[in-house]
């Protein structure tokens, strides 16, 4: 525990110290003690330490006496103890008043007080003090330490810190997940909340540009650091917020919130070595994880090419992996939107491609991991590729809420793209993988070919569109399009109507009228005129199958090519 200059007072032969001036700095803390010898002595001064003389230097040194507790306080000295009886009887009323407007402690001693009377017990104190925190600091790692070594993960060792300083604390990664967290109850605030209930922290305390700075500072910083609320994000309690580092790398940050203040130096302590040992576990962990992806990702590819030998063996694989191969599966595909034009547009190197894409399969894991723990990923250049157990219980049987988090999350991620995920057909044997990826690639392709992004898209919802996704011709496509419905939309814009609108509604209903008059607001005459336009400036008869047939699919060819 902290020295202060008032706590020194009550040692050895400062007890017969009169406070001269600067009695406003009697809690300043005192880490060393120094005896001043010369005026230059200042100059070697560390922040806290307290300075012991007779004034023998600075006695005929007018300006130096003068601006001696400016310079005291330049350095952050703890404060000074003179005996000026022999060399300064008179003590100036510059010292005085500077000792007062600095807050730095002037102490007069009696000239029988010896100097060893005064350092003796204030530095047994302090290196006393040392000791036992040297002491509480090897425990302290030894604690974490072993937690590490047993095993016992990041939610044991966030735990023992927690308890150890008293306070609520959260661990995330470097994508802000929620890797684990301790709660104290009655210690938090609304973002702290929020973290927890939304597996990490909000988008908008991310963005925010107060948040970003301070966070960068940290890491720059490489140790724990103090950082005041900002209530307008809800951070309406202190934290102390540190890195977790290994090497040059952030691998996340630890939050602690509202700690007791007689606990300060020991959450610092105890904060740091957590944090060195929270950075060896997630260095353990990645390494485990990234083994593990390597077969697994040999497992989804050898599904999805259908080379995977017979059902006994890809099952025995699965099981090696400690993964149920047995359950229906849904297939996703994660896909960068027109990734090739995001790189070269901004002149990405092979290096940044490739760390892009391990911090994109990152974060879609993260994702995915949220809803179903046990699940297979494997990366395909730009793409990633899900594999999702769908017992007969699921909340999500279509895969469509997975798909949306998985999109939304990267949306909000630091990664700068965006993706659209493509949903299989449901997956009852290994021999289902093989079609299904071909399926969801083509609906894929076909959002790409007009232009889409952020999409979720299941194959088996497609109707008309899984024709569309396998007619290689885009121009072709187009090209009908506009054949079949340019003149509709020239007379629109040359005379205002609503034709090709009415159309669309027509054809939805599949040719009822009055559903159609009641859709589009307008009298049932009003619709007969607008279909006989229609088909007089079409050149077209609506009663014919066929022609309703192609005006259909030209009406969807041109909502995709104008969906972007």
């Amino acid at each position: 525990m902290a020295l202060t200059v008032r706590e020194a007072m009550a040692l050895g032969g400062l007890r017969r110290g009169e406070v001269l001036a600067g009695a406003s700095g009697l809690d300043r803390t005192i880490t060393w003690v120094k005896v001043l010898e010369s005026p230059d002595t200042i100059s070697w001064l560390a922040e806290g330490e307290l300075l012991l003389t007779v004034a023998f230097a600075i006695k005929d040194d007018q300006v130096a006496q003068r601006d001696l507790m400016r310079n005291l306080a330049r350095v952050g000295s703890a404060g000074l103890v003179i005996k000026p009886e022999r060399y300064l009887p008179q003590i100036p009323e510059d010292m005085l008043g500077q000792a007062n407007e600095f807050n730095i402690p002037l102490i007069r001693i009696p000239p029988d007080v010896s100097y060893l009377e005064i350092m003796n017990p204030i530095l047994e104190r302090i290196i006393n003090a040392q000791n036992t925190q040297l002491r509480r600091s090897i425990e302290i790692h030894r604690q974490f330490t072993d937690l590490a070594l047993d095993g016992q993960g990041l939610d044991a060792i966030v735990k023992t810190l927690g308890e150890l300083v008293e306070s609520s604390i959260s661990l995330e990664d470097a994508n802000f997940h929620l890797l684990a967290s301790h709660v104290v109850p009655g210690v938090t605030d609304k973002h702290r909340q929020q973290t927890l209930a939304h597996h990490g922290t909000p988008l908008k305390v991310r963005q925010a540009a107060a948040i970003k700075k301070m966070l960068q500072e940290v890491v720059r910083g490489r140790a724990p650091r103090k950082v005041p609320p900002f209530p307008e994000l809800g951070l309406t309690a202190p934290r102390i917020i540190a890195p977790v580092l290994a090497g040059r790398e952030n691998l996340g940050l630890l939050s602690i919130i509202d700690h007791p203040q007689h606990l300060e130096d020991l959450a610092m302590m105890a904060i740091e070595h957590a944090a060195t040992v929270i950075a060896l576990e997630m260095t353990k962990q990645r390494e485990v994880a990234e083994a593990e992806d390597r077969v697994r990702g040999e497992l989804v590819d050898d599904l999805l090419n259908g080379t995977f030998g017979d059902q006994a063996n890809v099952q025995r694989r699965a099981r090696h992996l400690r993964y149920d191969l047995s359950l229906p599966h849904r297939l996703l595909v994660v896909d960068v939107d027109h990734f090739g034009r995001f790189i070269r547009e901004r002149r990405y190197e092979e290096g940044r491609v490739i760390s892009l894409k391990h911090q994109l399969f990152q974060v879609v894991t993260g994702a995915v991991r949220r809803q179903h723990p046990r699940h297979l990923v494997s990366a395909h250049s730009d793409s990633v590729i899900v594999l999702v157990p769908q017992p007969a219980d699921t909340k999500d049987p279509e895969g469509e809420v997975l798909a949306a988090r998985i999109r939304d999350t990267v949306a909000e991620s630091e990664l700068g793209v965006t993706v659209s995920v493509s949903i299989g057909r449901l997956c009852t044997k290994p021999e289902d993988f093989k079609p299904a990826f071909i399926e969801a690639q083509r609906a894929l392709d076909l959002m790409v070919r007009f232009g889409k992004r952020e999409q979720v898209i299941n194959y088996e919802r497609l109707g008309v569109y899984r024709l569309l996704a396998q007619v290689e011709d885009r121009a072709g496509l187009d090209a009908f399009a506009g054949r079949m419905l340019a003149p509709l939309v020239d007379y629109d814009r040359a005379r205002g109507t609503p034709l090709l609108k009415t159309l669309e509604v027509y054809l939805q209903r599949h040719g009822n009228l009055r559903q159609s008059s009641r859709d589009l607001h307008i009298h049932l005459n009003t619709l007969h005129y607008r279909l006989k336009r229609i088909g007089e400036v079409t050149g077209l008869d609506l009663k014919d199958a066929d022609a309703r047939l192609d005006l259909l699919l030209a009406l969807r060819v041109r909502a995709l090519a104008e969906s972007k």
